[in-house]
């Protein structure tokens, strides 16, 4: 089975690129966006389906949230992750997941990675059910 590909939006890079290496280091496959724009860039690319997607919905203008709903409507198999500093900020974003995975800022790298194994578990379940079924996801 190949790696699971995460996709981690945000803009820190001296946030974005030790998180990036923890979770190559755990096996994952890691892309990584600036921002909303570089992000749609990865997902637009059909080639690399996008598992997992770490997003800092912190970013002030809102151009995380609306990627967040994008990806909701338009590529429902990508987990989401949502990080922020503001309390309030990620209460509203957990709105955007069914699962509510909300993290805080800064980092915790190990508690990212077992959110990370969580969704992809929460993943993988809803495919055989998906399977037993009859239904695709």
């Amino acid at each position: 089975m190949s790696k699971p590909n995460i996709l981690i939006v945000e803009a820190d890079i001296l946030v974005r690129h030790p998180l990036a290496e923890f979770l190559r280091e755990c096996g994952y496959r890691v892309l990584e966006a600036v921002d909303a724009g570089e992000a749609r860039t990865v997902l637009d690319d059909d080639a690399t389906p996008i598992d997992v997607m770490l997003v800092d919905v912190g970013d002030g203008a809102g151009a995380n949230f609306e990627l967040t709903r994008w990806v909701r409507a338009n590529r429902p198999g990508t987990r989401l992750l949502l990080a922020g500093t503001i309390a309030t900020a990620t209460r509203e974003a957990g709105e955007l997941c069914a699962e509510r995975p909300e993290i805080a800022k800064p980092y915790d790298h190990r508690q990212v990675h077992d959110q990370i194994r969580r969704l992809l578990a929460a993943r993988d379940r809803q495919k055989q059910q998906d399977r037993a079924t009859g239904a695709e996801s």
